[in-house]
């Protein structure tokens, strides 16, 4: 038995998908028009117990392994074509959530905990600036040291969740030598005086979840909202990026599940030259890549998960494997995409059928929680490679 046919992994899947199929489905072709973002299938999905899932028990959460909150995020992404909002809920999981439960103090903890679980605040990472992506190095937000806090000033770009978020795991310059320690991570609330949102970017695909910018003008930080201390920011970091690599693979593995079940029946009905589409070797012979690809890719997805459940969720030294995994998954499931849309020919292309919607989330899975050229790089350099 392979990790994701564990059967207990299983009944969260189809608890989560026939959630999904039956709360969230409907209306995805004009939500994806408009960019809009619903609240309250946000809430749907919250009182559902996604947020607590692999969360400890004494902040309210169930304290699952990390393989259920991976198992129901595929089975929302199969029961329901909202991929951009359950794109926004894993990076709230794993860009912030997991970052407090690793490095947060109690008091943080017992602050946002429990209500990023219940819906009650919605998150999302704030580190990404126009001129900062890769480099992050070139951040320029800076947090200036106070009596009894810190003032914090700067712009956050591309920063997903940020129009609809009401606190944010913030990052910011508390120095200037191009080291590890040049950062510092604090916990906000994006109501406090000094935060305004910026207008939204209008993307390509993932739309229902909104992707903008932060101002912060002398936004005051009390000193018990920094995260695991002055300078250590990039330890944050580094961390709640490889969460993000991680469970935001599932809102990979997903799409491939429900999109080659719908595949396999339309080659089945469709019909050319009197015979279905499926009794053509072309064809029949893509989707045995496809059937192979979505295989090996959620192998790699719970095999990484079940380590890191082992390690109790420390997942600094298993950064080399978080970014192999990322890589590998990313890097095939746009060429997983592009056939389903070649199978579905006509279909795929036109707005009438999903396919196209599903090809357009897909583009930019090599580009979040860092490019595949940026993993390549680690991978490298973790390997001592130059």
């Amino acid at each position: 038995m392979q990790p994701w046919q564990d059967p207990t992994l299983e009944e969260t899947r189809t608890t989560f998908r026939e959630f999904a199929r039956a709360e969230l489905d409907g209306d995805w072709r004009q939500r994806d028009a408009d960019m809009e973002f619903s609240l309250e299938r946000w809430q749907k999905v919250a009182d559902q117990g996604l947020f607590g899932l692999s969360m400890p028990k004494e902040y309210g959460g169930q304290g699952l392994a990390f393989g259920h909150t991976i198992a129901a995020l595929e089975g929302l992404c199969e029961g329901s074509r909202d991929t951009g909002m359950f794109f926004a809920m894993a990076s709230q999981i794993s860009g912030t959530q997991l970052a407090l439960m690793t490095h947060g103090s109690d008091v943080l903890k017992n602050k946002y905990l429990p209500t990023l679980m219940s819906g009650e605040h919605l998150t999302c990472l704030g580190f990404s600036e126009m001129g900062a992506g890769s480099d992050v190095y070139s951040i320029e937000t800076r947090a200036t040291k106070t009596d009894d806090g810190w003032i914090l000033n700067g712009d956050k770009a591309f920063t997903t969740n940020s129009l609809d978020a009401t606190c944010s795991l913030m990052f910011a310059k508390t120095a200037d030598k191009r080291s590890v320690f040049d950062f510092t991570a604090f916990m906000i609330d994006l109501e406090w005086e000094g935060v305004t949102h910026g207008e939204p970017f209008e993307k390509g695909g993932l739309r229902t979840c909104s992707l903008g910018r932060l101002h912060l003008k002398d936004v005051f930080v009390p000193k018990d909202h920094v995260i695991a201390g002055t300078g250590a920011g990039m330890t944050v970091l580094k961390e709640a990026i490889g969460w993000e690599r991680v469970l935001l693979m599932a809102v990979c593995t997903g799409p491939m599940t429900r999109v080659l079940e719908e595949t396999i029946e339309f080659v089945n009905e469709r019909e050319q030259f009197g015979k279905p589409i499926a009794k053509y070797q072309q064809i029949s012979s893509k989707i045995a890549e496809m059937i192979t690809t979505q295989r090996v890719t959620r192998q790699v997805l719970y095999d990484i998960a079940g380590r890191l459940d082992q390690e109790g969720g420390m997942i600094a030294g298993y950064l080399q494997d978080v970014a192999i995994a990322k890589l590998f998954i990313t890097e095939r499931y746009i060429p997983f995409m592009r056939e389903a849309t070649q199978i579905w020919a006509g279909r795929g292309v036109v707005k009438d059928w999903p396919i196209e919607q599903d090809m357009r989330d897909s583009l930019s899975s090599t580009i979040w929680a860092g490019t595949s050229e940026t993993l390549r790089n680690t991978i490298a350099k973790l390997a001592n490679v130059g």
